[in-house]
């Protein structure tokens, strides 16, 4: 095929499209180009604003609100697929490389989103281009939104990678993250940074729930309250994810169970737990709720799950649903941790040692629910080999026995041929 053959070929393509693919089609040039002015001369130069301008106006040719996805290489504008020219289909996948590395796949316009609004967000997507950052996770601006789309990234980042390497990886940046919340003592909740930390642990244990909780339990970090508080947020999330809970709801869950841990421990050090509902409710309300619709109905289910634990209990009531489950990690951690200048216990022990009350304080589904997202040999568990060696449970092992699991001996992984036996540890044990 000739080039003249061909540029009359896509001249009709672009001449046959139907107007609102037109209209698409000139807002793709048009943030394109200004992503890349934004790239190459900064976000003051008169061309940026000039183009900036340009873009506003065809996005106002569009159908307000609105949203634009980019599904690895295709296009699509308010979920339906854009059919583009060869030009039109590089631009797509230039601006779908760049939301790939912000972490983000679809952008949603509002009635109210302008020429300064715009140029933000392009610069973030102009980094973009250069390399993966997440500098989107805590931004907000007018009349724009963003979200990311499970399973929608491509290239090198889809491919798949080692679940434990993921784990540690987001799990241990999810604790240094919660234990910058956790300082802040008093202070509003920063609600984007715990979406932020929520977002990274949702793709630890979509990848692999096990290995997220192995990576949580053998970390080498301190047994700080970020480290407790992600420990909540972890297993709310597998428990829920499990269940099949929608997903809106189980990060609403996960949002409660982190923000609980980052505030609660540092009140409820006496085991007073409605106090320590009641100290994270009046972090989280600090904060104005201004903001996008979706992120004020998030806000809402997390207030108001932290309210419900926050309610004194009437005599013989149990707690029910996602709060009661909230309620019963949180005393998991805070049992493990008690007392300062003793050994955190394994999650197997504090399972064990919570059992008599299970029925009583703690719906036994949920319970059940509990132990069956984390095996009955749990990562972290101390156990006893045949040959008497004390090993640590790194998680299942070659064979489908529970009782024949990865041990850490020292420096060595073992699999052990006969069951072992789980090497209990008493709750008043000093270091």
């Amino acid at each position: 095929m000739t080039t003249s053959t061909f540029a009359a070929i896509t001249g009709d393509f672009s001449a046959q499209l139907a107007p609102e693919h037109q209209a698409v089609a000139t807002l793709l040039e048009r943030i394109f180009v200004l992503m890349k002015i934004i790239g190459s001369h900064g976000t003051t130069h008169p061309s940026t604003h000039e183009m900036a301008s340009a873009a506003l106006s065809a996005l106002r040719q569009c159908k307000l609100p609105s949203a634009l996805q980019f599904v690895r290489e295709a296009v699509f504008f308010d979920r339906t697929l854009v059919p583009l020219d060869i030009e039109g289909f590089k631009r797509g996948q230039s601006l779908s490389h760049a939301m790939n590395h912000c972490g983000v796949h679809e952008v949603s316009f509002e009635n109210g989103v302008d020429e300064t609004a715009l140029i933000a967000f392009f610069e973030v997507l102009s980094k973009g281009l250069v390399g993966p950052n997440d500098l989107l996770e805590q931004m907000r601006l007018p009349g724009i939104s963003w979200r990311e789309i499970p399973g929608a990234g491509w290239g090198a980042e889809a491919k798949p990678i080692d679940p434990d390497l993921f784990a540690v990886t987001q799990v241990s940046l999810a604790v240094a993250d919660a234990d910058s919340l956790a300082d802040a003592f008093g202070e509003p909740w920063n609600w984007a940074a715990g979406v932020s930390i929520l977002r990274r642990l949702e793709r630890a244990v979509e990848v692999d729930a096990r290995a997220a909780d192995r990576a949580l339990e053998l970390v080498p970090v301190p047994w700080s309250a970020g480290r407790r508080a992600v420990a909540m947020a972890v297993r709310v999330l597998a428990v829920e994810r499990e269940l099949g809970t929608e997903p809106a709801t189980a990060r609403a869950s996960g949002h409660a169970a982190l923000v609980l841990g980052c505030c609660g421990y540092r009140v409820a050090a006496s085991g007073l737990f409605e106090e320590a509902a009641k100290e994270t409710f009046s972090r989280l309300v600090q904060t104005s709720m201004a903001s996008a619709s979706g992120a004020i109905r998030h806000r809402v289910r997390v207030c108001s799950l932290i309210q419900a634990l926050a309610s004194p209990l009437a005599a013989g009531q149990q707690r029910q649903g996602a709060v009661a489950l909230l309620h019963l990690l949180y005393e998991l951690e805070r049992r493990r941790h008690a007392e300062q200048g003793r050994v955190a216990l394994t999650v197997a022990d504090t399972l064990g040692a919570m059992m008599p009350d299970v029925g009583r304080a703690y719906p036994s589904n949920w319970f059940r629910a509990l132990i069956g997202t984390l095996g009955e040999l749990p990562a972290g568990s101390r156990v006893t080999l045949a040959d008497g060696r004390i090993g640590i449970v790194l998680g299942p092992g070659s064979l489908p026995d529970p009782w024949l699991p990865q041990v850490l001996v020292g420096a060595q992984i073992v699999q052990p041929t006969h069951r072992v036996r789980l090497f209990a540890q008493l709750p008043g044990r000093t270091a």
